[in-house]
């Protein structure tokens, strides 16, 4: 019984937690959030982030503007935390304090003008590139942990539980900073992890 949970697990009953399904059945699943990831950390498109580096930082465009895109996604991020019924509390906890203290730390910023502070708001903070992937992979890797739980095929399930054993706790430590190329370098094992136990995860059901 519980192997046929598995197919629902995955098309999004477990997994509704990704983000908020504008329609009944319309939950997004782990592969949406993995793709989602993708484009935050630059994988599908330039993210903002990048396009608004440190050459920008002299652009007309002012350190308002400049936060205010980065408090409108972070509420979507909030958004994503609270609904996600498959993260760990820890991961919750720890999601939820990262995204409320980087509104708190930008809207510090809003009213500063000149390079510094624009600086600030790309390197100190890592929107879109950084607290984007953390969101919405520690959102798909606890729901494949979830999903995992429920396999009566322990050795399968054992072989996700080990793919994704401490990916979250180091995606969490991934620090921002001024080399976006490194960022992204961190985490890509992570993204790797959950894409392989998203592939473990289809191949049992």
């Amino acid at each position: 019984m519980r192997r046929i949970l598995v197919p629902l697990l995955l098309s999004g009953v477990l997994l509704a937690g990704g983000a908020c399904a504008a329609q009944p059945g319309a939950a997004q699943a782990i592969d949406t959030l993995l793709v989602s990831a993708d484009q935050q950390m630059g994988a599908l498109e330039e993210p903002a982030d990048v396009a608004d580096d440190l050459r920008a930082a002299g652009s007309k465009r002012s350190v308002a503007e400049r936060v205010d895109r980065r408090l409108k996604a972070l509420e979507r991020f909030d958004a994503t935390i609270e609904k996600a019924k498959n993260l760990q509390p820890a991961h919750k906890e720890a999601l939820g304090k990262l995204v409320d203290e980087q509104k708190s730390g930008l809207t510090a910023l809003r009213d500063k003008t000149g390079k510094d502070a624009a600086r600030s708001v790309v390197v100190d903070f890592r929107v879109f590139i950084l607290t984007g992937p953390k969101v919405r992979l520690a959102t798909a890797i606890d729901a494949e942990l979830a999903a995992a739980a429920e396999l009566d095929d322990r050795e399968g399930a054992a072989k996700v539980e080990k793919i994704l054993n401490g990916q979250v706790d180091a995606l969490l430590a991934i620090k921002p900073g001024p080399d976006a190329a490194a960022i992204k370098k961190q985490i890509e094992p992570i993204r790797t992890a959950a894409k392989e136990a998203r592939t473990t995860l289809k191949a049992l059901r």
